[in-house]
């Protein structure tokens, strides 16, 4: 760190020092001179500045004073400050350049209005602004909220939030056409840039996570081809080589903001502790962009049964630190909350400097995944992923990631004689490891005793879910990864699994070369009772206010679980009455048949009588008399349809739900009526 006297020039009305006289002067205009000094101001937007030379940068690329012609011909974004606010693309560790007074000031959220033309009022983005971070964000933490200042946010950055947070406004139909043409160009940009700049441009934190959102809204927009334009921007950053793979490689500071002082000091010096700050968020939103790229490339298009391009033993980065630090709204109190987390005032033995405080146990992905496997994963670890829902989720994915890899290559593999079932993948010893990491992550869901009205609701409640679709894969695989069946978009992947539902494609492509033909089966079912049981309570019992805010990979997950216990429905209600056909009689109730049927029907009753308010137990349910049992039997499907139905109707903002709707729709009705006619 420079000394005073090699700074011998300090601002008189704070507390930064110089090396130059003139870096003095344009200081003091750009901090403390107000509007009334920046004497530049842009003919088109209004914008003002103080220093010439982005007074100029700013004219070049001012959409307000070029032509439409010469719009559509603007070379990509670069980050240029606007009024004088400096966007760090790096750790910061220069402290001279750090403004003290910004700590509790300069980040007020979403004060600022971004400078680009669209057919939405002011009043609407700003609101769309809002929205994201109030819905979307809890869910999924991707930005850091303290520091967004649109004023100060890149462009690009800012449209791709705006436009995922106008999914919320009531009037977001009427949005539409404007979210598209934001998308399009963001997305233009972005990749331009990512194929024309120097990679220390693509590096940028900002850069990555506008990249993500685009990802995001295009998966997951119903769109086939704006499917297809994320698949490729996937593509293009998760093949492209980076160069941030290795965090020690790509960052080696990265965890200097925790050896930069004495943690366990009650006061620091302000410009340390924001420099400090500001090194965290830079290396944390690094660190979250990178996991969120691979949740991404292992779960958004597995739905098309489309095959990873990343593995994670390729993602060496720490896992992610608490959400707590990365919520505190200030340095102050993100220093408080360091102290909490860690309480330890140096890191100085040789396990510490390699490590971090946290221990081996969460330096990677992988590691962390086969730590959790072990009968006693370490202290650390748990810790860690008590302390942040995404952790938890991103290793939760790996797990799943894992198991589809597994089934891929089992079911290229000829059917063993000895094992014939279509669900036996992985080995005893196999499936216990998977367990016991399955066990440590629900127990730290369990311990956390979330509810709605929680911070941390929405993503406890999508790794709980998670949980039960993770068992579920174990015991009935995916049919699109078994059938070999590749789709073009995430909407048309989830339509096939829901025709798909209506057979039993699995067991029949696994098991006929050697089984006879069997109608209908548990199929491993009978262990998961509880899981799905439990998981169609969660699903169909949220209340209204806050299913419309779920992450939609949230939405994906529900909907998969629904359709096993359909198919599950369907299978033992072929086997009850196969059993009436041959027996003239009901089956026991003990029989597995009988327990898969009227185990999920009452769940699914219990979760209509909430919304037709029908009776809360229905007489039927387990009864042995045939004529009574029979009517609820022609019914069970029907009804666990119309259940489904509300499912979709309730997920309106991505238009995940009204797809799935219109491929209901195209579903025949099971009933008795409509087979008879």
């Amino acid at each position: 760190m420079a000394s005073n006297l090699d700074r011998p020039f300090n601002c008189d009305q704070c507390s930064k020092l110089f090396t130059r006289s003139e870096n003095l002067q344009r200081h003091k205009r750009a901090r403390h001179g107000g509007v009334s000094l920046k004497n530049f101001q842009c003919a088109g937007c209004q914008a003002r500045f103080s220093r010439r030379d982005v007074y100029k940068r700013h004219n070049g690329r001012c959409r307000a004073l070029l032509s439409p012609n010469q719009t559509s011909q603007l070379e990509p974004w670069e980050p240029t400050p606007q009024a004088d606010v400096d966007i760090t693309p790096s750790l910061v560790t220069d402290q001279s350049s750090m403004d003290p007074v910004m700590i509790t000031e300069a980040f007020s959220y979403a004060t600022g209005l971004p400078q680009y033309s669209s057919p939405s009022s002011v009043d609407d983005e700003e609101r769309h602004i809002k929205a994201y971070f109030e819905h979307s964000h809890p869910s999924f933490p991707l930005l850091h909220r303290p520091t967004f200042a649109v004023s100060s946010t890149p462009k690009l950055l800012v449209k791709a939030t705006a436009v995922i947070g106008s999914l919320f406004s009531s009037q977001s139909e009427a949005h539409a056409h404007w979210r598209q043409e934001m998308w399009e160009s963001g997305q233009n940009e972005l990749r331009h840039m990512v194929a024309s700049y120097d990679l220390s441009e693509v590096r940028q934190p900002w850069v990555l996570q506008a990249w993500l959102l685009h990802i995001i809204y295009g998966a997951y927009a119903s769109d086939t081809a704006q499917f297809k334009t994320a698949k490729q921007m996937l593509r293009q950053l998760a093949v492209r080589e980076i160069g941030l793979s290795q965090q020690e490689i790509a960052m080696p500071d990265s965890q200097s903001w925790m050896f930069q002082c004495d943690l366990s000091s009650p006061v620091d010096d302000s410009k340390t502790l924001y420099a400090r700050w500001m090194s965290y968020i830079t290396a944390e939103s690094t660190r979250l962009s990178l996991y969120t790229l691979f949740f991404l490339d292992s779960q958004t298009f597995t739905s098309c049964n489309a095959r990873p391009l990343m593995s994670p033993m390729e993602l060496g980065w720490e896992l992610p630190f608490p959400s707590s630090l990365w919520e505190a709204r200030n340095s102050q109190i993100w220093l408080q909350r360091v102290n909490e987390h860690f309480g330890r005032s140096t890191f100085t033995t040789a396990s510490d400097l390699l490590h971090g405080p946290r221990g081996p146990a969460t330096t990677s992905l992988s590691i962390a995944t086969q730590q959790l496997m072990t009968e006693a994963p370490s202290p650390e670890l748990l810790a860690a992923l008590e302390t942040s829902p995404f952790a938890a989720f991103c290793v939760l994915a790996n797990l799943d990631a894992l198991v589809r890899d597994f089934t891929r290559c089992y079911y290229q593999m000829p059917p063993s004689a000895s094992d014939p079932s279509a669900f036996h993948i992985l080995t005893q010893s196999q499936n216990k490891q998977i367990y016991t990491a399955i066990r440590a992550i629900a127990r730290i869901v369990k311990d956390q005793a979330y509810t709605s009205d929680s911070p941390q609701f929405h993503p406890w409640r999508t790794i709980e879910l998670f949980i039960s679709s993770l068992r579920i894969s174990l015991c009935r695989p995916d049919q699109l990864l078994i059938g070999g069946i590749v789709d073009n978009s995430l909407i048309a992947g989830m339509a096939a699994s829901t025709h798909l539902t209506q057979g039993n494609y699995v067991a029949i492509r696994r098991s006929v070369p050697i089984l006879p033909q069997h109608i209908g089966s548990d199929e491993g079912i009978l262990a998961l009772l509880n899981d799905l049981s439990g998981a169609l309570s969660r699903i169909s019992g949220e209340d209204q206010e806050q299913v419309i805010y779920e992450a939609p990979w949230t939405t994906v997950a529900s909907y998969g679980v629904l359709l096993c216990i359909w198919g599950a429905l369907r299978r033992a209600t072929t086997d009850i009455r196969h059993h009436l056909d041959t027996f003239n009689e009901l089956p026991r109730t003990s029989e597995s048949c009988m327990l898969i049927f009227n185990s999920l029907m009452e769940s699914a009753l219990l979760s209509l009588s909430a919304e037709n308010d029908r009776t809360p137990r229905d007489p039927r349910l387990w009864c042995t008399d045939r004529s009574v049992f029979a009517s609820l039997l022609e019914e069970g499907e029907s009804l666990f349809i119309s259940l489904v139905k509300i499912f979709c109707a309730r997920r309106r903002p991505w238009g995940i739900g009204s797809s799935m709707l219109a491929v209901l729709g195209e579903i025949p009705d099971p009933s008795p009526v409509a087979r008879a006619d």
